[in-house]
């Protein structure tokens, strides 16, 4: 057979790679096959091709939710004298894959065994040019001698890889109308910009970048512990004496007055901004890192090697007036008891004693610490995020590349597979990113029109618990200084409410808060364009 070349319509200037059109009008798929038809058509689709870029230079590529959709383009011609197009009775299938970039290479979405196995390197199904199919594959390396091809098929599925099918993403032949006014063999498919599909893998701190790493000892991890974590010596705050709750307001939200049970003397220094006020400040910041990002107070068998680490390091406690030696106490012990008191103000049985400093660790300790912070990290962003899914990575770069099946010249042959070049790297750009699109536009009704009011019978209810319904009852004032209570009559209530009333009042708060932030980030000329209308309908 001789040879067959995909790759954009030739009227277009992207060569052998899919031609990528960014369309917002609502039918764009009609749209674009009417085009097809003429050369004045398909000259404008020229216009019509992606081309936004992030800051970087890269192609863009955007969200449905923006309004905007991305067309991919192919023709396929034969490499003869006249460049025929190729006759589609023999082609027997045609698609596109879409791959991510990464430092060791291209990357496939793949499937097995009705299971999303994510994010693939290619190396593990034979390269970038195998077909993406499994079935047909494995049949490619059968010798057709039926003894060795039984053992070759039973190697291949004891190889979990062998068994990993690429996502394909179909294109569609023009239909025949339009490729013979086109006089071209034109293939056509929808570029997904975004997948509810989740791999069983767990979310991991991988990246397809390397410069993201964020292993256990790679810098950024150890870069965003807090001094003890990093196995580094610790001074702690006010050693020696007996830990307070109200050591936390001092510090994060300080008052004009001392927080119940903080002495004047300790109240000064905490606000002072002095190395006491720092110290604090580490040792809380320690106490949230080690019960927020690592649940190591709370935690399961997940943590069970954080805890363990922790139980043998010894924190030494200043020595009293009569002692002559120090004193120690187990790291977690005195750590979990010390985040009830300062951070969950559940105060524990009997006093506790705030030790001198966290102990320098040896090398070999540090790694163990970092090691099973890592992993306990891993633990708690499994359970908080859950699955990767297949655009959760910022950033990351994407190609793609079409294929055509031709069907085999004699019986029980094996299809041939023809790829295109890959197109230019492209991101997807954020949800929240603005299109181009016109904004969508939400009616607010009209809050001094009395009349109007009245017919807004509330749509909306909300059940308040007793303890709510308590602290919003209460003086304003108070609820504004801290001073709101939550006890009183234990009943629950169910409020009413019309949802455009609350879109008012949001829309209202927001204008409030945009103000007041404006003055510190610069926001209101990028976030705010008000222009005036003239009233229309009937006066």
């Amino acid at each position: 057979m001789h040879d067959i070349l995909i790759g954009s319509p030739r009227d277009l200037p992207d060569g052998l790679k899919p031609a990528i059109l960014q369309r917002s009008d609502e039918d764009f798929i009609e749209s674009t096959l009417d085009d097809l038809r003429t050369s004045n058509g398909r000259q404008g689709l020229k216009a019509l091709r992606a081309q936004a870029t992030n800051a970087n230079g890269v192609l863009k590529l955007f969200q449905p939710i923006q309004r905007q959709f991305h067309v991919a383009l192919i023709e396929s011609w034969c490499s003869t004298p006249g460049e025929p197009r190729v006759d589609p009775a023999k082609v027997a299938s045609a698609g596109m894959v879409l791959r991510r970039l990464s430092t060791a290479g291209h990357e496939g979405w793949m499937r097995s065994k009705g299971r999303v196995r994510g994010w693939t390197p290619l190396a593990r199904v034979g390269g970038e040019g195998g077909d993406p199919g499994a079935t047909l594959r494995l049949r490619r390396g059968l010798t057709g001698i039926p003894d060795i091809d039984s053992k070759l098929a039973g190697y291949a599925h004891e190889n979990a890889d062998s068994l990993l099918n690429e996502h394909v993403i179909p294109l569609y032949l023009a239909p025949p109308d339009v490729c013979k006014d086109a006089a071209k063999t034109v293939y056509y498919g929808i570029v997904p910009t975004t997948s509810s599909e989740l791999s069983e893998a767990d979310t991991s701190f991988q990246s397809a970048n390397e410069a993201d790493s964020f292993g256990p000892q790679s810098p950024k991890f150890i870069a965003h512990l807090v001094d003890a974590l990093r196995g580094s010596y610790m001074d702690f705050p006010f050693p020696g004496e007996t830990l307070v709750s109200g050591w936390y307001q001092a510090s994060e939200m300080p008052g004009d007055e001392p927080p119940d049970g903080v002495s004047q003397d300790q109240f000064d220094d905490l606000t002072a901004g002095d190395e006491t006020s720092r110290r604090m400040t580490r040792f809380i910041m320690l106490l949230r890192q080690l019960g927020v990002e690592f649940n190591v107070f709370d935690g399961g068998k997940e943590v069970d090697d954080l805890r363990a680490v922790l139980k043998k390091i010894q924190l030494t406690m200043q020595l009293g007036e009569d002692e002559k030696k120090h004193r120690h106490v187990q790291a977690y012990d005195f750590l979990s008891r010390a985040s009830k008191v300062l951070l969950q103000k559940d105060a524990p049985s009997g006093s506790m004693e705030m030790p001198e400093s966290w102990p320098e660790l040896d090398a070999k300790e540090k790694t163990k610490l970092t090691n099973a912070l890592h992993k306990a990290m891993l633990a708690r962003l499994a359970a908080v995020k859950g699955k990767a899914g297949k655009f959760d990575e910022p950033n990351a770069r994407y190609v793609l590349r079409a294929f055509v099946r031709l069907k085999p010249e004699v019986e029980q042959g094996v299809s041939c597979i023809v790829w295109s070049d890959y197109s230019d790297p492209f991101v997807i750009a954020p949800w929240y990113e603005g299109a181009g699109a016109p904004p969508v536009q939400i009616v607010l009704p009209d809050a001094t029109d009395m009349n109007m009011l009245k017919a807004l019978k509330p749509n909306v209810s909300f059940v308040v618990p007793a303890s709510l319904q308590n602290l919003l009852s209460g003086a304003a004032k108070d609820l504004m200084d801290g001073k709101g209570k939550t006890d009183g009559p234990g009943l629950a209530w169910i409020c009413s409410f019309n949802i455009p009333i609350i879109t008012i009042c949001a829309f209202i708060v927001l204008n409030i808060f945009l103000s007041l932030f404006n003055i510190v980030f610069g926001w209101m000329f990028f976030l705010k364009i008000c222009i005036p209308f003239p009233k229309f309908g009937n006066k």
